[in-house]
């Protein structure tokens, strides 16, 4: 058979209807989503109404479509892998592979329409993922809408503790579109058996895009060796190194995978921080997105087309490799945890949990045409 058979009529109605069942997934998960969210919610929002005197539609029907975009998002990779395993099934009670084999059309037909969907899903998940998601986050903060309203809504956080290199710096915190740095308290040398520096600075400015700060109102004192002992100073500005630069300032105690690619990347330049590891890691996650959904469905289909025996489905064993479905999908965030902690390197991270289910799809791909059976 040609090559142009993966990409005839019988390739293309496989697509549509993959297409169609992880719409329909996808479409019940975004139901349920909405109306959880709702349910906590919706006092919040018509509250919101009557501060701004607007009507609550003029409120609901914006957030619910930022919601949407949000949960989309997150619940993509889930939909993949139930929708692609559904329509294997579906296909499996309508004879369709036994049609075309009698036909003889070769089985390699299910994996290009695989690759077909694949490709659809991941340049959504990749557009939503990388454009579409930080901005819903931040107009629904902007708003003070939702849980994203009341996390991040706020910008004084009061005193932050920040530790990193032998130094530690304690200061009043803003966030936000005007981030500031106030009452700073820094000691330097906390790694060794004495301090060898302590400044004390009224308030602290960035001009660059590194994370060398401007201090104003400067009370520093050293401890010099050389000397007696002690040698306090003061000066209106004096320059330094903190470990925080104006953009993990700005997003201070956001997850990354809420904050534009643009920052993130500025944010990453802080070497030896959290926050850094956390800027990479979604930058990572974020380049890998477009094949996570095109992955989960070939594993959501493997793994249906392993869960019949011959010409009948197993239910038990069906539950079972949904159920090693479930675990390798949540393994993605367990993997998104790690990069985030610095336990392994971002792009591990991203795509160790994507290696194992392509690896298990092509196994059970394998396994099921023949060429691993045992004898």
């Amino acid at each position: 058979m040609s090559w142009r058979a993966h990409s005839g009529l019988a390739v293309r109605r496989m697509v549509a209807n993959y297409l169609q069942a992880i719409g329909f997934v996808m479409f019940t998960l975004l139901i349920i989503a909405l109306t959880i969210d709702l349910s906590d919610n919706m006092d919040r929002i018509q509250q919101r109404a009557a501060e701004r005197e607007t009507g609550v539609m003029q409120l609901l029907l914006p957030y619910l479509g930022f919601r949407a975009i949000d949960i989309v998002t997150r619940l993509l990779g889930m939909a993949t892998l139930i929708g692609a395993g559904v329509a294997t099934l579906l296909r499996f009670q309508r004879l369709e592979d036994v049609i075309l084999s009698a036909a003889g059309a070769p089985p390699t037909l299910v994996l290009s329409a695989l690759m077909m969907v694949g490709i659809v899903t991941g340049t959504v998940q990749w557009t939503f993922q990388n454009w579409l998601r930080p901005p819903a986050v931040a107009t629904q903060v902007s708003l003070n809408l939702g849980n994203y309203g009341r996390w991040f809504a706020h910008t004084e956080l009061g005193g932050r503790w920040f530790v990193s290199d032998g130094l530690a710096m304690r200061a009043e915190v803003t966030r936000g579109a005007n981030p500031e740095l106030r009452n700073l308290q820094i000691f330097a040398g906390v790694d060794d058996p004495t301090l060898s520096r302590i400044v004390f600075a009224e308030r602290a400015d960035q001009n660059t895009l590194g994370n060398e700060w401007v201090l104003h109102g400067v009370t520093l004192w050293e401890n010099d060796e050389q000397s007696t002992g002690n040698a306090t100073q003061t000066s209106e500005k004096m320059r330094m190194v903190l470990p925080l630069n104006i953009e993990g300032l700005r997003w201070l105690d956001v997850n990354g995978y809420y904050i534009p690619n643009k920052h993130l990347r500025r944010i990453a330049q802080l070497d030896g921080t959290r926050v850094a590891d956390d800027a990479r890691t979604t930058l990572a996650f974020r380049n890998m997105a477009f094949f996570l959904p095109g992955i989960f469905a070939l594993l959501g289909a493997s793994l249906a087309m392993a869960g019949r025996r011959a010409r009948r489905l197993a239910p038990f064993r069906l539950l079972i490799l949904a159920t090693v479905g479930y675990v390798t999908l949540v393994s993605v965030r367990v993997f998104w945890a790690l990069g985030i902690h610095g336990r392994i390197s971002p792009y591990v991270a991203a795509m160790l949990p994507l290696a194992i289910a392509l690896a298990m799809s092509t196994y059970l791909q394998l396994r099921q045409a023949g060429y691993l059976r045992r004898r």
